[in-house]
């Protein structure tokens, strides 16, 4: 049987409905899967139990522990044990190890750690950031199969997190023939402007699923225009225009409510800044909720806004899935044209984009959609749009992907 590992720091989470959908897929390609993480989190707490149970995925876990021994003297007897034991594969590991940086006695570990893997035919790998060691070990001839990393957007951008130099961070991954895939074609971009070929750049945009997130027959009633919108409270979100435009449509006499999902570091901010302009009536910040709670606020909605702008490194949202998810319950789209969000709904048809910044621009699109018939002939075409980017859809592309493979 073919094999496929797939590489991802966290499992189950979720917020990556859409790796566990590639593994299905995978499987249903004729693959047995295997998943290399470095952190099992709860069962139970997640949504996909039922799922991730029915398809034996949790039978089917790896933990990258290179077994490193504590005691120095002990490390050192395992290590030249270790280079005894892959004699026959001197060369490889040699090469390996000529790409690193600088020498550790972790390389020879990790490698040995690696070699249960060699003989696979798929490594796909969630986040460039993840693609090392896969990247020096498919150089080095180790790993036979094709890899493929999935970037999703902070991982494309320098410094990473903050701290990691684009100082040739992903010259072994952009030789070769390792496919790399883009959520949209502005990521694709980026990623191309970083060195990556053309003919190792695929464009796979994540899906959602049409069937968990749908329109509501029981939405209740209100004389106020429910405006939605999710992410983490962090600069990138922009969620302080979306409270600026709140309160320039109040002072126009018109009734809104605005709902924002999520956590994070700009709460306080953000707080104050809804006590400033006394809109604590008006705008309620929920905090993280999980995803039925996500899907029920957003079935109970009319507008969802979206407000991202780009960072002062020029980093911006590579897609915005929370934009695919609020069409599938059947809402129109506002949004600022950042980054890859123009990708995801049809403007004038579904939605209005606006500059990024354009504050006024947003308040009179929203006013527009305080008729109901547009606002209704607005979400039916989302639902139709968002047919594109459904989990059925997308595995369908990365089933062509597999079975090219």
């Amino acid at each position: 049987m073919k094999q496929i590992l797939f590489r991802i720091r966290q499992f189950p989470h979720l917020s990556e409905t859409f790796v566990l959908a590639q593994m299905i897929t995978a499987k249903k390609a004729g693959f047995e899967v295997t998943i290399l993480i470095d952190e099992l989190l709860s069962f139970q707490e997640s949504t996909h139990e039922e799922t991730i149970l029915k398809h034996q995925f949790d039978k089917r876990i790896v933990f990258e522990d290179y077994r490193i021994q504590s005691n120095k003297f002990i490390r050192l007897f395992k290590a030249a044990f270790i280079l005894l034991k892959h004699f026959k594969n001197i060369k490889k590991l040699i090469k390996f190890l000529s790409l690193k940086k600088k020498f550790s006695l972790t390389w020879i570990y990790q490698f040995n750690f690696y070699k249960k893997f060699e003989n696979f035919d798929v490594y796909h790998i969630q986040y460039g950031t993840s693609s090392k060691p896969f990247d020096i070990l498919k150089k080095a001839g180790l790993l036979k199969g094709k890899l493929i990393v999935s970037f999703h957007g902070h991982d494309a951008f320098f410094p990473i997190n903050g701290f990691i130099p684009n100082n040739g961070y992903y010259k072994h991954l952009f030789q070769g023939d390792n496919l790399i895939v883009a959520n949209t074609p502005y990521l694709a971009g980026i990623i191309r402007s970083l060195g990556c070929p053309d003919k190792n750049l695929r464009v796979v945009p994540v899906g959602v699923d049409t069937h968990y997130f749908m329109p509501t027959d029981s939405k209740k009633s209100s004389d106020r225009l429910r405006l939605i919108t999710v992410g983490r409270l962090d600069p990138i979100k922009g969620h302080e225009f979306a409270i600026e435009a709140v309160n320039k449509i109040k002072n126009k006499g018109y009734k809104i409510k605005l709902l924002i999902i999520g956590e994070g570091d700009h709460r306080e901010l953000l707080e104050n800044k809804i006590q400033n302009l006394q809109l604590e009536e008006d705008i309620q910040l929920l905090g993280r909720r999980n995803q039925e709670a996500v899907k029920y606020y957003l079935q109970q909605s009319d507008v969802f806004l979206f407000t991202s702008v780009p960072l002062k490194d020029g980093r911006r949202e590579t897609q915005g899935l929370a934009t695919l998810e609020a069409q599938a319950c059947g809402l129109p789209v506002v949004a600022f044209n950042s980054g890859g969000i123009k990708y995801t709904f049809r403007n004038g048809e579904n939605g209005f984009l606006c500059k990024e910044f354009d504050v006024d621009c947003l308040v009179k699109n929203i006013e527009l959609l305080f008729e109901k018939k547009i606002r209704i002939e607005m979400g039916k075409r989302s639902r139709v749009n968002v047919q594109k980017f459904s989990l059925k859809n997308i595995e369908y592309q990365w089933a062509q992907i597999y079975n090219e493979l």
